[in-house]
């Protein structure tokens, strides 16, 4: 018996009574358009174009996509958190607007669209004439417009994708995580818990296996090279250097950079081309990282060699905390052994094998503790010397090395009560008595250059120009375009005195300040401000000895005597 074939039957589609919509015959079009968060594109825009804007110095175009990459980032992850947030409070207490319907939310998403068009053009227009002022006042000629944009938005595209690739694994992980944890806890509670695990998950494994491994594999490799003597100075031959034939301190332990300081400088001879009487040599006690492992072991062994070499029968006793690799800016030191006509005793200890930036962020104590214990064991060994006999003490640091040093001292007045001069250049932000002077600087007086007390011992100068007519006891030496002195932690969420503040001669004046861009700017200018002629960015050419002069007044040193050693110290190689 045959069976009659089974009819599907399907059920009818609604017909509809009017033609269908754009959205209707695009679906997938419009859930491509709703999918990118609007509050997040709209913040990405604006932080992409501000990254734009004029900053201290001027920046190629690796550092500039780099820039722009992680402010799109930046404001488009930001506008997904406060998206969620209000989400998150509407769904709990019921505050906020609730979602937008298709069609607005398309209006909307449109309307961002243009204005950011329009933004971004306005932008790629007008920035070139405010950088233009900047580029002609350090000499900088742009490559062409294809460099300037072209490569600059590829690259910023290259590194927002890189950084949304990772949000998107991470969010992965998050989603499955909260279906895991929805289990025992409700659903806004498990979501919770998952961010807060993987966030601290990736936290921790950036700091324990990416930048401390990072950190601890360039610490060894500089250690290696601190201890490669290939193609190093000569050893000298001097009885009043460290690493000379009486010394106590090993030649390859002295490190390049100690080295470097050993090997250079002006003998008694040379002094006396300049020096208005008879000149003698002057004494160079240093002391590397690899001589001890200890901060104390290696300061003793300075102080043994400034007895050995009889530093503190010297007319002066110069102090010099160096930078992160163990560097010592002859500017800072040669224009004292001109001044006492050699009759010096200059000792520095090296604390890191790290260049600055990685020092900062590794062994910014290791810098303190140096500058304290060494600084502290010179006063202590001066404070045995009756007043009328002992030299004069003076203390110098330049960048870290400025950190480093003023950590041996409270405050300004004990600055001023411990030693009979001092000089920093180029004081970072985390520097205390810089700290210190702003926020106790007289009414009226701007941060860039601040006003303490009478404004007689403490002065700061932004140029050589500033300390004419002054005789200071301390100067901080900082420039209007030095990025490592204005870059601050605080400039990512709010504006800093000194761009409040008339801007300095050296400073862009259509640079604003503006969220995270600032201060993502800044950084990055961190990275190019040895890069220029002297007198610009982190380079302070023959400034300190201008300061030097101002504090010690070196009776004879007339201009032309001054001008012939300034002529002298700028051949001087860093």
């Amino acid at each position: 018996m045959s069976r009659d074939p089974v009819v599907t039957v399907e059920p009818a589609r609604p017909t509809l009574d009017r033609p269908p919509t754009w959205s209707e015959r695009h679906p997938r079009t419009v859930r491509a358009l709703r999918a990118p968060n609007l509050l997040g594109t709209a913040l990405a825009g604006y932080l992409l174009v501000q990254s734009w804007s004029p900053s201290l110095l001027v920046r190629d175009w690796i550092f500039q996509g780099v820039v722009g990459g992680v402010s799109l980032v930046v404001g488009y992850a930001a506008g997904t958190l406060l998206t969620r947030l209000g989400k998150l409070l509407r769904r709990r207490w019921g505050w906020g607007l609730g979602p937008f319907d298709e069609r607005t939310d398309l209006r909307a998403r449109g309307v961002v669209a243009v204005v950011l068009v329009v933004l971004l053009t306005r932008s790629a227009s007008t920035e070139i004439a405010e950088h233009r002022w900047t580029w002609d006042r350090l000499g900088y000629e742009p490559d062409s417009l294809w460099v300037v944009y072209g490569k600059t938005i590829a690259l910023t595209a290259v590194v927002a994708a890189l950084f949304f690739l990772i949000g998107w694994a991470f969010r992965l992980l998050q989603r499955r995580l909260t279906r895991l944890g929805r289990r025992w806890l409700p659903a806004w509670i498990a979501s919770s818990m998952a961010f807060a695990v993987l966030a601290w998950a990736v936290l921790a494994s950036l700091n324990n296996y990416v930048m401390q491994r990072s950190l601890d594999g360039a610490n060894t490799t500089f250690a290696a090279a601190d201890l490669d003597t290939d193609g190093a100075p000569s050893q000298p031959d001097s009885l009043l250097r460290s690493g000379g034939p009486r010394s106590e301190v090993e030649w390859d332990e002295a490190g390049n950079e100690g080295r470097r300081f050993l090997s250079r400088g002006p003998d008694a001879a040379t002094i006396d081309e300049l020096s208005p009487g008879s000149a003698v040599e002057p004494v160079r006690v240093y002391v590397g990282r690899a001589s001890a492992d200890e901060v104390a072991s290696r300061v003793e062994l300075a102080m043994a060699e400034l007895e050995h070499y009889g530093a503190f029968d010297r007319a002066a006793v110069l102090v010099v905390v160096p930078t992160g690799t163990g560097w010592i800016n002859e500017q800072i030191v040669q224009p004292v052994e001109y001044f006492f006509g050699g009759d010096t005793a200059t000792v520095a200890v090296q604390y890191s094998h790290l260049p600055s930036p990685l020092a900062f962020l590794a062994e910014a104590d290791a810098a303190g503790d140096t500058g304290d214990a060494l600084i502290g064991a010179v006063q202590a060994r001066l404070d045995t010397i009756p007043e009328g006999d002992r030299p004069v003490l003076l203390v110098a640091g330049e960048s870290l090395g400025s950190f480093g040093g003023a950590h041996a001292f409270d405050t300004l007045d004990d600055l001023l009560a411990s030693t009979d001069g001092s000089l920093w250049v180029g004081p970072p932000e985390t520097m205390q008595l810089r700290r210190e002077a702003e926020r106790v600087r007289s009414p009226g007086s701007p941060q860039i250059e601040p006003v303490v007390g009478d404004g007689e011992d403490v002065v700061f100068a932004n140029r050589a120009s500033d300390l004419a007519g002054t005789s200071p006891r301390t100067v901080f030496l900082q420039q209007g375009d030095d990025p490592i002195v204005w870059w601050d932690w605080g400039t990512a969420f709010s504006e800093p005195d000194w761009l409040k503040e008339p801007l300095d001669p050296s400073v862009n004046p259509d640079m604003t300040w503006t969220p995270v861009t600032t201060f993502l700017n800044l950084a990055f200018d961190m990275g190019v401000s040895n890069d220029f002629d002297e007198e610009h960015g982190h380079l302070y050419g023959t400034q300190p000895l201008t300061a030097w002069r101002a504090m010690l007044e070196p009776a004879a040193w007339d201009d032309e005597r001054i001008e012939e050693l300034r002529d002298r110290l700028s051949t001087v190689a860093r």
